[in-house]
């Protein structure tokens, strides 16, 4: 015969049992705790039609906005190249240094020629210094002195001769002595006065000359050292070097040459019969087998007049912005384009703005928004073919049609299926 605690158990034991089935009543099943997906905010605008030309492609080169072959001005030994080909330089980096040695040398002593000269000319537009005014005027006064006992000295001798005591010959030494001290004193005296009135105008404009001329002495050493450095004339890409390190370069010849990269143009031959709906600043699509993920929108930059006269094709230039990957230019010269310029028959074209499309798939798509509810849908991804740029938006050819509305802002972390709120455009 069981126990009472033996058919029912412990009363700790009916407590739990009782709490564990109470929890799992109490909870919600994982799917209904779940909350729904938020929408995911975006900008949205309504596929348009535009009464424009539907555009064509022409095939075009990527050159560099400018090239320039970067040579010496002076003869020299290349003594230093710090470049390679494929590196990015500055503007004003330098790029070779030639030997400069001999250079160095005279310039050390032109530049204490130069201080030497300054001192001279310093000290004469100072003028006398009181010590020298000082010691001429103690000068003056010593003569002056030596006059007095000259002066004496013979009035004593021609006393004693007229008496007969002196000799002819020392009152001719007498006489003698005093004039030789009389010319001293005036000496002193004329030596007293430049003192007290310092240097003259013209000794002081000499030694300015001389001053000038040493400074441009001086310029033209600098000027050569500088001539002996070549930097790079803008910022750039290095594409070719036509020297190396050891050997000598000749006035005149090319060290590198150097690419500006950061805006670069696609030079497009377009028929005459295309041509003559083109403007300078029309905006033009641009694709590259290269750069298929990327949208790329430049201007007409110019529009050469001279057609070549075997194809009866016109140079088109179509400047663009480059963009960097790691430090490289993703366009880089000589790459192959396809322009869709703004030419043909006009009519009306299906357009989307730029900013609605996403790129980097085998081919473009835009996400269009099925609205169940104003300002709420879900995306889905509708693949298009592109035509020409208009003014800020890009013709479409097909995978659209006009009023449905496109996400143009917050499209790049968009997936097919996902909710979405907007503000509703404008019709």
């Amino acid at each position: 015969m069981l126990r009472r605690e033996d058919r029912g158990g412990s009363p700790a034991a009916r407590g739990f049992g009782r709490l564990v089935v109470a929890t799992l009543l109490a909870t919600p099943s994982s799917a209904a705790a779940q909350p729904p997906a938020a929408a995911v905010p975006v900008v949205a605008a309504r596929v348009m039609t535009m009464e424009a030309a539907s555009g064509q492609p022409f095939v075009g080169t990527v050159m560099a906005a400018r090239t320039s072959d970067v040579g010496s001005a002076v003869d020299g030994r290349l003594m230093n190249l710090p470049i390679v080909e494929g590196q990015e330089v500055s503007e004003n980096q330098p790029i070779a240094e030639l030997l400069r040695g001999l250079l160095e040398i005279e310039r050390a002593g032109a530049v204490a020629e130069l201080d030497r000269r300054r001192q001279v000319l310093a000290e004469l537009r100072s003028g006398s210094r009181a010590e020298e005014i000082e010691q001429a005027r103690a000068a003056v006064a010593g003569f002056e002195a030596r006059l007095a006992y000259a002066k004496d000295r013979l009035a004593r001798f021609v006393r004693l001769a007229e008496r007969g005591t002196s000799t002819a010959d020392e009152l001719q030494d007498a006489r003698t002595e005093l004039q030789a001290t009389e010319a001293q004193l005036r000496g002193s005296r004329a030596a007293l006065a430049l003192a007290e009135a310092g240097p003259r105008p013209e000794q002081i404009a000499q030694a300015a000359a001389a001053a000038a001329v040493q400074e441009a002495e001086m310029q033209r050493i600098d000027d050569q050292l500088a001539k002996h450095t070549i930097r790079a004339p803008f910022t750039g890409w290095v594409t070719q070097l036509f020297t190396e390190k050891g050997q000598w370069v000749a006035r005149g010849g090319l060290i590198a040459r150097i690419a500006e990269l950061a805006t670069v143009e696609v030079e497009a031959q377009v028929p005459e019969s295309s041509v003559a709906g083109l403007r300078e600043g029309a905006e033009v699509r641009l694709e590259f087998d290269s750069a298929p993920e990327q949208a790329w929108i430049g201007t007409v930059a110019r529009i050469v007049p001279q057609a070549d006269l075997r194809s009866r094709s016109f140079p088109v230039h179509i400047r663009l912005a480059n963009r960097l990957v790691d430090g490289v230019p993703l366009l880089k010269g000589g790459m192959l384009a396809r322009a869709w310029l703004p030419v043909g028959a006009t009519g009306n074209v299906t357009v989307v703005p730029k900013d609605a499309l996403v790129l980097g798939g085998p081919k473009p798509v835009v996400f269009c928004v099925d609205s169940s509810t104003a300002g709420m849908g879900v995306v889905r991804a509708a693949e298009v073919s592109l035509g020409a740029a208009i003014g800020g938006h890009v013709a479409v050819r097909s995978g659209v049609e006009p009023g449905m509305v496109v996400v143009v802002r917050g499209n790049e972390r968009l997936r097919p299926g996902m909710q979405v709120a907007f503000a509703p455009p404008a019709d």
